[in-house]
C-alpha cells in the first residue's frame, strides 16, 4: 500500500508556503516542482533574495514538520484529511465500511456473481486502498504533536486501520474477482463466520472488538501489523514519504473513498 502522493504533495507546499510567506500557492508549488526535477547540484529560489540547494531545502522541509511551529498546522492537516468523506462523524465513516463488508460479503456469495456484484467488490477495495494511505498520513500527522487530542486520535486510528484490514482481507479471500460466475455452497459456508463476525462488530459501539483467537482463527488478525503499533514511528515514516515524493517525478491522480449504504434487502441464510 503505497502513501498518497497528492496529499504528501500538499504537505510540501504547505510547508513551503509557511516555511516563507512571501510565497503565494503558485510559486509554491512551482518550487515543490523544481524540487522533484532538479537536478543534485542546483540552487532552487525560495524567495527573492535567497537560493537554497536541492538537498538543504528537502531536509528543511522533512523537519520543519516535526518542529513545534508545525505541531498545530500539522493537526489541523490531519483532521481535514480525517474527515475527508467521513461526515460529521468520522465514526460514521467505520460503520459504513462494516455495512459495505457485509453487502460484498453476501452478494459474493449467493450463488451467483453479477457484475454489479463484482465491480462493487472492486471499487470498495479501490477506494478502501487509497482511504489507508490518507489515514496512515493522519497517523504520522497526529503523532508529530504533542497535544493529549493527537495522542487520543493516533489510537483512534490505529484502531480503525486495523479493522480496515480485517474488512480487506476478508474480502480478497473470500470473494472471487471474476463475474457471471456461480459460487459454490462451500464458499457460502466459509463466509459464514466472517459475515458474522462483522455483523456483531456493527451492532456495538466503535472501539469494541473480539478476542484475538477467534480473529487467528479467522485468519484476519492485523493488530499485530508493524506499522500499527505503538513502537512504530509513523511520523518519520512520513517524513521518508515526504523525501521520497520530493524524489519522484510520478504524480498520481487521487481517487476518493466512495461511502457505502446497506441495501434494505435481508440475506435470511446469514441470520
Amino acid at each position: 500500500m503505497e502513501m498518497q502522493r497528492n496529499e504528501v504533495s500538499k504537505i510540501i507546499t504547505t510547508t513551503l508556503r509557511r516555511k516563507y510567506p512571501t510565497l503565494n500557492e503558485k510559486q509554491a508549488q512551482f518550487v515543490a516542482r523544481e524540487l522533484v526535477l532538479a537536478p543534485e547540484n542546483r540552487l532552487i529560489r525560495v524567495s527573492e533574495d535567497q537560493r537554497l540547494s536541492k538537498e538543504d531545502l528537502s531536509f528543511m522541509i522533512a523537519k520543519e514538520v516535526e518542529t513545534s511551529s508545525a505541531v498545530s498546522w500539522n493537526e489541523r492537516m490531519a483532521q481535514s484529511m480525517e474527515r475527508l468523506n467521513s461526515g460529521t462523524d468520522t465514526v460514521e465513516e467505520y460503520f459504513s465500511w462494516l455495512s459495505a463488508t457485509l453487502t460484498i460479503l453476501k452478494h459474493m456469495n449467493d450463488g451467483y456473481v453479477t457484475e454489479e456484484d463484482a465491480i462493487e467488490r472492486e471499487m470498495f477495495l479501490k477506494n478502501t486502498d487509497q482511504r489507508e494511505g490518507e489515514l496512515m498520513v493522519c497517523l504520522g500527522l497526529y503523532e508529530s504533536c504533542q497535544s493529549s487530542t493527537a495522542q487520543e486520535k493516533v489510537k483512534f486510528i490505529r484502531y480503525k486501520l486495523q479493522k480496515l484490514r480485517e474488512m480487506r482481507t476478508a474480502i480478497q479471500f473470500l470473494t472471487k474477482k471474476d463475474c457471471n460466475v456461480e459460487t459454490t455452497r462451500s464458499e457460502f459456508d466459509a463466509a459464514k463466520p466472517y459475515y458474522a463476525y462483522f455483523k456483531s462488530l456493527r451492532g456495538v459501539p466503535f472501539g469494541y472488538d473480539a478476542n484475538p483467537e477467534k480473529k487467528a482463527e479467522l485468519g484476519i488478525r492485523h493488530d499485530l501489523d508493524e506499522d500499527l503499533s505503538e513502537d512504530f514511528d509513523c511520523s518519520a515514516f512520513l517524513k521518508n514519504e515526504i523525501l521520497d515524493d520530493m524524489a519522484s517525478e510520478q504524480n498520481v491522480a487521487p481517487v476518493r473513498t466512495m461511502t457505502y449504504e446497506m441495501p434494505e434487502e435481508t440475506f435470511e441464510k446469514f441470520k
